[in-house]
């Protein structure tokens, strides 16, 4: 159970450091100083103690023949700890294979991903699952993310578009030609894009109907992302860095139901219970753009693909409703109130019956450019001297959205717009 104990002499010689090192974070009474001792160690290094520690003290347990041995940072009882009956002795195996792959990492600033750490000690975690459970609890046990931790994994997620990434180790993946699978090693990526927005959609069918449609045609400088469902740890992560790093607006469009409003705020905010090990995985600047479900007046939707309201949908609508409110989504709350007073649903593919490339023409890019040309307006509104660069790139504010629509990719205005992102690049 313990053959990875080599190094159990080395954590106890440190336990003293340690368990030092602890007890001044946690007496803040005695001295000020605590907490900043804290918050200036490096998030690795504290996590790298708190193994030692961790490995030092249940090896004494084990040797004092506990029959319940506690797995834990420190001796303060107010702390995470995972504790093991003697029934539990498989997980603790595993737990503990998986701190010192883990130790490993940080000790020597190498990265791995789930896959790698399962195949290393096969026989141990038997299945993925097993690895996954135990990685879950040490990112709660050491209170950081899976990231933090230098685990990365391969999501289920998935990008198309206009951008191009060079990984380490890997090369050159262009999205432009190819789907490239979501994994955490994009968030270090280089990228090279021409890029102007990012479009997240739910599901895989309609992705893949989106490509088959000429998405990248219709919006050669968009971004097009599925998670397919409920959004994994890596594919939020991804979408944040395109947000924070490359600024790029990034829009979402789910199903018209409970559980897409669901999702499209587990993407914006996180779970509702998120662990430590996704911690920080969420997107705050994605706007919703559809599907309401206030837009079955809007569109020619057959009834035939009206859904009744089930009563797991009443139950969600009734736990998403006070979480909306407490986080300030107005549009989610309303659309929820509209859903409970008209009992229906309607998902996505309901609007490709429509007709060829209708969702693509008449859903998306109308609700892009509206939201592009809010964000322009304070342009529109600066008065600029005749003959100056910003009077000969000034938007026409007399054009009608009647002929923005009949035109988007010809239009002035998004030539326009095109000439201030060129030179904005250079």
């Amino acid at each position: 159970m313990l053959e990875h104990n080599d190094r159990g002499g080395d954590f106890r010689n440190n336990e003293s450091i340690t368990s030092t090192q602890c007890t001044s974070y946690e007496s803040s009474d005695e001295s000020d100083d605590s907490v900043i001792d804290e918050e200036v160690i490096p998030l690795k290094i504290q996590a790298i103690r708190k193994i030692e520690f961790a490995l030092a003290d249940i090896q004494e347990q084990i040797e004092r023949e506990d029959k319940t041995l506690i797995l834990r940072t420190s001796h303060d009882t107010s702390k995470f700890t995972l504790r093991y009956s003697p029934r539990m002795k498989k997980k603790l195996d595993r737990d503990l294979h998986c701190l010192h792959q883990i130790y490993d990492l940080l000790e020597n600033d190498k990265t791995s991903t789930k896959r790698e750490l399962f195949y290393e000690h096969k026989l141990i975690y038997e299945v993925q699952r097993n690895l996954d459970s135990s990685i879950t609890s040490i990112c709660e046990l050491l209170n950081q993310s899976r990231a933090m931790l230098n685990v990365f994994a391969c999501g289920r997620g998935i990008i198309r578009g206009a951008i191009t990434f060079l990984v380490k180790d890997v090369g050159v993946i262009d999205a432009r030609i190819q789907d490239v699978l979501i994994t955490d090693a994009l968030i270090y990526a280089d990228i090279v894009t021409e890029a102007e927005f990012v479009l997240v959609v739910e599901k895989d069918t309609i992705f893949q109907k989106l490509k088959d449609e000429d998405f990248q045609k219709m919006f050669p400088r968009g971004i097009l992302v599925t998670s397919k469902g409920y959004p994994d740890i890596a594919t939020r992560n991804v979408l944040k860095m395109f947000g924070e790093r490359k600024n790029f607006p990034i829009y979402g469009l789910f199903d018209a139901d409970p559980h897409g409003i669901e999702i499209y705020l587990t993407y914006k905010y996180g779970a509702t219970k998120e662990t430590a090990e996704g911690r920080g995985a969420f997107v705050p600047s994605i706007q919703w753009i559809g599907l309401f479900p206030t837009d079955f007046k809007n569109f020619f939707i057959d009834k035939s693909q009206q859904l009744p309201l089930i009563r797991s949908d009443y139950v969600k609508i009734e736990n998403l409703i006070p979480r909306s409110i407490q986080l300030g989504e107005i549009s989610v709350t309303r659309e929820l109130d509209y859903m409970i007073q008209n009992p229906l649903k309607f998902e996505l593919e309901s609007i490709h019956m429509c007709g060829p490339e209708y969702m693509g023409r008449y859903l998306i890019a109308p609700r892009v450019r509206n939201i592009e040309k809010k964000i322009m307006d304070p342009i529109e509104e600066v008065e600029a001297e005749p003959g100056s660069l910003d009077s000969q790139l000034s938007f026409d504010t007399d054009t009608s959205d009647e002929d923005l629509d009949d035109c988007y990719a010809d239009s002035d205005t998004e030539r326009m717009m095109d000439d201030l992102i060129d030179n904005d690049s250079d």
